[in-house]
């Protein structure tokens, strides 16, 4: 294992950070916030001295990263970005704790949403547009991340910068692989760019339509304001947002692929189709429980029906809560129930979107029919392919492996969130939507029926010690497991 590269990979992430953070020191400054524009300087100085120090200190060491440092980079930069993101938060009173601060900005960096504010419309807009802004680049880095490892994750087909990796050599960052990250830094960016134009023009004041933007296209979820009501009052802004949360999670591949040429990309990759089918079915299923379970009118019910499925199979977590004619709210347990099922696929391989995937998915769905046919003929060949390429036995235990600890982590997640005092119900909940990176959407999925309003345990209100354990889940699912739990194998540090 050699640090050096580890910590100038670590250290450069900061030094980026600290950047990052001149745009709500000028946009604090705008407003003539003075004593917020100082504490994201501050906080800038910190991450910048932090950041310089371990590039300084690495600047004579060798700079390759194989696999085995390129795990333990992305896990210390998912760790140790957020305790500096957090510091403006912390800094200027707007999270007065130590660990809600970390834990906004961890939920922040990992695109799941859940937050520790209870009243976001008291909150200075400059925070609002750094909360947005962690999205924003969180969900861009782990694009990157999944991208650079899709090869160790042993997955089939490939996208431009896992060709890229192929081709180079194991000298610096090849040219080709700093292309291949520019040319998705540039569709990221024109499809968040389509995006606020979009927003404002349906509706959408340009600062709403700016943080709302950041958070769609990283399929996040943060918003600026408590009434998701009134944010998504308007038709328009809600078709909006639901185009780019199905972009956001799409594999990049295929924007890449569009944008370089290819028009027919989504409609060959057999995974945008099992996307779009789960948003269908998901719609209808949610649609007919709520039909014949509220008194909503039939355009409501199909509205609250699409969106709300929509958040869930892409792992944003907006949510609109279902308020009856009769003013109460409620959710139907059966549309609950799918919606968490959503949720825990989630979108796609390659996307910023979180959850098991929909590639792994349908291997595993192959495999188990290959397995029922093989009772009826015993002595029969059933060969498995994915998009007209052949599924290789790596794939399908790596698949396996995927689904089990995946199924291991949440158990185990539950029975900790449950011992440190939580309800059943709270601790399912939060366990399955901070693992599949949407905590955003487990706030109407513990609410206590109260007519008139909505009693939600918040986040803010969980035990520390949960908030930890929420932080960790997040981490294992947002990276993928295999690239946090392989650091637990004693022969990944031998040289």
């Amino acid at each position: 294992m050699l640090f050096a590269p580890v910590f100038t990979f670590v250290g450069w992430a900061l030094g980026f950070l600290a950047l990052l953070m001149s745009v709500p020191i000028l946009f604090a400054f705008a407003e003539g916030q003075i004593e917020l524009t100082l504490s994201f300087f501050v906080s800038a100085i910190v991450t910048l001295f932090f950041g310089g120090g371990m590039i300084l200190a690495m600047r004579r060491e060798i700079t390759i990263l194989g696999r085995r440092e390129t795990f333990l980079a992305a896990t210390l930069i998912w760790i140790v970005v957020p305790a500096f993101a957090g510091l403006p938060f912390y800094l200027s009173d707007a999270i007065p704790s130590a660990t809600n601060s970390y834990f906004e900005a961890f939920s922040g960096f990992s695109t799941n949403g859940a937050t520790v504010i209870v009243d976001l419309d008291i909150q200075p807009r400059a925070i609002l547009l750094w909360r947005s802004l962690i999205q924003w680049v969180g969900g861009f880095s782990i694009i990157v991340f999944l991208s650079v490892l899709a090869s160790a994750f042993n997955l089939p087909r490939s996208n431009p910068l896992t060709r890229a990796i192929a081709k180079s050599s194991r000298r610096r960052m090849s040219r080709r692989i700093g292309s291949a990250v520019l040319s998705l830094l540039k569709i990221y960016g024109l499809l968040t760019a389509i995006c606020i134009v979009a927003l404002w023009f349906a509706g959408m004041t340009a600062f709403d339509a700016l943080c709302y933007a950041f958070s769609t296209l990283s399929t996040g979820g943060f918003m600026t304001t408590n009434a998701a009501g009134t944010a998504f009052a308007s038709r328009g802004i809600e078709v909006v947002l639901m185009i780019f949360m199905v972009f956001g999670a799409i594999n990049f591949s295929l924007h890449w692929s569009f944008f370089n040429g290819d028009r027919r990309s989504y409609f060959k990759d057999p995974e945008y189709r099992y996307l779009l089918i789960a948003i269908v079915l998901g719609s209808l299923f949610v649609f007919s429980l709520m039909m014949t379970q509220t008194d909503m009118s039939v355009g409501d019910t199909l509205r609250y029906a699409v969106f709300n499925t929509v958040s869930a199979v892409t792992t944003t977590g907006y949510n609109m809560p279902l308020v009856s004619d009769s003013g109460q709210y409620y959710w139907p347990i059966g549309a609950l129930f799918v919606i968490l099922v959503l949720t825990t696929i989630g979108g796609s391989i390659g996307s910023s979107a979180g959850g098991i995937k929909m590639m792994r998915i349908s291997i595993l769905l192959k495999v188990s029919n290959a397995e029922v046919n093989r009772l009826s003929f015993p002595s029969s060949i059933f060969p498995l392919t994915y998009g007209g390429q052949r599924i290789l036995r790596e794939q399908i235990t790596s698949a396996w492996s995927f689904f089990v600890l995946y199924c291991l982590v949440l158990v185990a997640a539950t029975l900790v969130l449950a011992f440190n005092g939580l309800d059943l119900q709270s601790s399912v909940t939060l366990a399955i939507t901070n693992l599949a990176s949407a905590g955003s959407a487990a706030q109407p999925l513990i609410t206590d029926v109260v007519v008139g309003e909505e009693n939600f345990i918040s986040y803010e209100a969980l035990p520390n010690f949960s908030k930890w354990v929420l932080c960790v889940t997040m981490l294992v699912g947002r990276l993928e497991f295999f690239a946090v739990l392989s650091l637990f194998n004693p022969a990944l540090w031998r040289r």
